[in-house]
């Protein structure tokens, strides 16, 4: 490969990284070589942040779809192994708590 394809392969490996750290929301310093295993470990990050959210969004959506005819527990504790990003299998603990309403009926 030569220099100016590994500078232009290098360039576009950190445009990705800013993107995703972008929209994850953090300031990591990156490393100068291995940007490739750096990548897949920030879309492994992304992907599990994804999946938390899912979690609690199928929590949700249950029990507003249940909360007259079936009892959906308010908390919910599950661990799971999964690959979320090439090489990394993952084992994640997902929580999902339910607020109590506060809304008090209208008169």
């Amino acid at each position: 490969m030569s220099k100016e394809s590994a500078a232009g392969a290098s360039k576009s490996l950190n445009k990705t990284i800013t993107e995703i750290m972008k929209h994850l929301g953090t300031d990591e310093i990156r490393p100068n070589n291995g940007l490739r295993a750096f990548l897949r470990e920030k879309i492994g990050d992304l992907s599990e942040r994804w999946y938390r959210r899912g979690f609690k969004r199928g929590h949700i959506e249950s029990h507003k779809e249940f909360k007259a005819n079936a009892r959906v527990p308010r908390k919910l504790q599950y661990t799971s192994s999964r690959n979320l990003s090439p090489g990394q299998e993952r084992e994640i603990e997902l929580k999902s708590a339910i607020r109590k309403s506060s809304k008090k009926p209208r008169k």
